[in-house]
């Protein structure tokens, strides 16, 4: 009885996933509506699918990276000794002082500076992977702010600030879906000097204009508009936030 059970579990859940990943792709609107109208049964929570869609995402990216981002021997024994003899000749102390603008003679040490930055170099993977782990927890904290723009400039079509929520996680998820099979094509393809693939990327901003037609039911002309003071909002907003969390990670000494 218990493997029956698990067995239909299983069934369900696959079904509710290709189900879920089809709407998203070709009904990014229709499919929010459908979900807070009360049609649930039918489809994986946008969280989930959002987590699911977001680890396959960075596990790509951490690959991707990985591969491409490698130093040689030489080119570190290189930085490396240039490090030491700028160290030596008081260059990178001096600019370095330059940055600490309110004189706080403590915000860089110098020698503490150089060890994080030679340990960097050494294994670049490793922090790598550190910062995207960063990067994740920021996109995924963003998408309620980027939801409350969403409500700003739609509230009247949608007052339901839960709506703009769950299109915000829906059109994440699909961005992270497009942009891994990409990366997936790079990864199983490597060194070609043609990437058709890459074209697909041209596809966001036509998804998310008619996903916010569907959902939101507003004129063309009003829709591109309002899209693009969005677009712009959000941008500002996720450099302010992704500058913040590089200092961040930076006074963690990129752990």
């Amino acid at each position: 009885f218990l493997m029956v059970d698990l067995a239909g579990n299983i069934f369900s859940f696959d079904t509710r996933l290709l189900r879920s990943l089809k709407d998203l792709i070709t009904r990014p609107g229709s499919y929010t509506l459908e979900y807070i109208n009360g049609h649930r049964m039918r489809y994986v929570p946008p969280l989930r699918l959002y987590v699911f869609i977001s680890f396959l995402f960075f596990l790509l990216l951490a690959t991707f990276v990985n591969r491409n981002v490698i130093i040689s021997e030489d080119i570190k024994s290189s930085i490396n000794s240039n490090l030491k003899k700028g160290l030596k000749e008081n260059e990178i102390s001096a600019d370095i002082e330059n940055l600490n603008i309110e004189g706080d003679t403590d915000l860089f040490n110098v020698t503490e500076f150089l060890d994080i930055l030679q340990s960097v170099i050494n294994d670049p993977s490793r922090y790598m992977n550190s910062f995207l782990t960063f990067v994740s927890w920021t996109l995924f904290l963003l998408m309620p702010l980027y939801a409350f723009i969403l409500w700003l400039f739609f509230r009247k079509s949608q007052p339901y600030y839960y709506c703009h929520l769950i299109f915000a996680v829906n059109q994440h998820a699909f961005l992270f879906l497009l942009v891994g099979v990409v990366l997936g094509f790079n990864l199983l393809f490597p060194n070609r000097s043609f990437q058709p693939e890459n074209y697909a990327l041209w596809l966001i901003p036509v998804y998310m204009f008619i996903g916010k037609k569907q959902l939101y039911h507003k004129g063309w002309i009003a829709t591109f508009f309002r899209m693009l003071a969005i677009f712009f909002l959000y941008l500002i907003l996720f450099m302010v936030v992704i500058s913040l969390l590089f200092a961040l990670w930076f006074d963690l000494k990129f752990l």
